[in-house]
């Protein structure tokens, strides 16, 4: 159950910071914005934390929107919430673990360890640590 929920709020996160893009001024107008602007804020994001070079700065950005239209295309075919948590669980995960591969392949040693710290930290903000959300 702890998994589920970590990988939900994974989950959460991204599409958080899609709303919160949307909700600024100049934002996406009304819109769901789209993954390729998702996937330049990420990488943007990762860009200034851990000094990405330009080079990685492209694979970077392009694993994002991958990922990120994948999971557009799963939320409209209603494949991502069909009910079956355990499934959807399993799915995020593979997904995450594989994400994690592209991302050790394509970053230093040392950024990929500072990403994930950064990681950990931002889901310990939003959950209570690394075993969700509540007292343990």
């Amino acid at each position: 159950m702890n998994k589920l929920i970590k990988i939900l709020m994974v989950g959460g996160m991204l599409l958080a910071g899609a709303f919160a893009l949307k909700a600024q001024p100049g934002g996406f107008g009304g819109q769901m914005p789209d993954p390729a602007q998702i996937a330049k804020m990420r990488a943007d994001q990762m860009k200034e934390s851990v000094k990405l070079t330009d080079e990685q700065y492209v694979k970077v950005e392009a694993l994002f929107k991958e990922e990120m239209e994948a999971m557009m295309k799963r939320m409209e075919d209603g494949s991502m919430m069909n009910g079956d948590f355990e499934a959807m669980r399993k799915d995020m995960e593979k997904r995450r673990e594989e994400q994690q591969k592209k991302l050790k392949a394509i970053l230093t040693e040392e950024q990929f360890k500072k990403w994930t710290e950064e990681e950990q930290a931002r889901r310990a903000a939003f959950g209570g640590g690394p075993g969700g959300p509540g007292p343990r």
